[in-house]
C-alpha cells in the first residue's frame, strides 16, 4: 500500500486527536502541524527506511529512533529498520497515549533534552576517537610534543593505561 496513505490511515486519527492538521504532502512525505508542533513523517524507498521528526513549530526537528522511544516513551516497540506498516502501527501505539500523546500536546521538553545529549555524546566520542587517532600517529612519527598536547585536550584520565604510560615516557623525552 501506498506510504502516505498508510499514515493517514493509522496515524491521522491519533494526530487530529491531539490537534494536527495535514500541511504539506509529497511522495513518501507527509507532514503534520499542529498550533506549536510539527512533526514529519518520511519513508526513503532507496534505503528502505522510515523516519519520524518532532519539534516546535519552524524550528529545529528531532528524529525518534529506537533508542528514543525506549527511554522517552518507555516502550521496546521498534521503529527503526521495520517496514512501513510496523513503524507506523507501533507509532499509532506509542502515540495514543501517556507520554507519546503529551508529546503531541506540546510538551517536547524531555524529547529535546535526550537527543541533544545523545547528540552531543556522539560527538564527543567521535572527537575523542580522532584525537586519539591522531595521538597514535604522533606516537607512531616520535612527535612526542604533539602527542602530550593531544592527550592533554581528552584529559590523561579519560585514557586507556596504554595511552597514560605512553604519555609519561613522552614527557620524559621532551624534557
Amino acid at each position: 500500500m501506498e506510504f502516505n496513505k498508510l499514515v493517514k490511515e493509522q496515524l491521522l486519527p491519533i494526530l487530529e486527536k491531539a490537534g494536527f492538521k495535514l500541511s504539506e504532502e509529497f511522495k513518501n512525505i507527509i507532514r503534520f502541524e499542529s498550533h506549536t508542533l510539527q512533526i514529519n513523517i518520511v519513508y526513503n524507498d532507496y534505503e528502505r527506511a522510515n523516519l519520524i521528526e518532532i519539534g516546535k513549530k519552524n524550528g529545529i526537528l528531532y528524529p525518534l529512533n529506537d533508542s528514543v522511544i525506549k527511554y522517552i516513551f518507555k516502550s521496546e516497540l521498534p521503529i527503526d529498520q521495520v517496514t512501513p506498516e510496523i513503524f507506523l502501527k507501533n507509532l499509532s501505539v506509542i502515540f495514543e497515549k501517556g507520554v507519546g500523546f503529551e508529546i503531541l500536546q506540546g510538551n517536547i521538553k524531555d524529547l529535546v533534552d535526550y537527543v541533544e545529549k545523545e547528540s552531543s555524546d556522539y560527538t564527543f566520542e567521535l572527537i575523542h576517537r580522532q584525537t586519539l587517532d591522531a595521538a597514535s600517529k604522533a606516537w607512531d612519527i616520535k612527535d612526542y610534543k604533539n602527542f602530550i598536547e593531544l592527550i592533554d585536550r581528552i584529559d590523561i584520565y579519560k585514557v586507556s593505561k596504554s595511552f597514560q604510560l605512553k604519555y609519561k615516557i613522552a614527557k620524559q623525552k621532551i624534557w
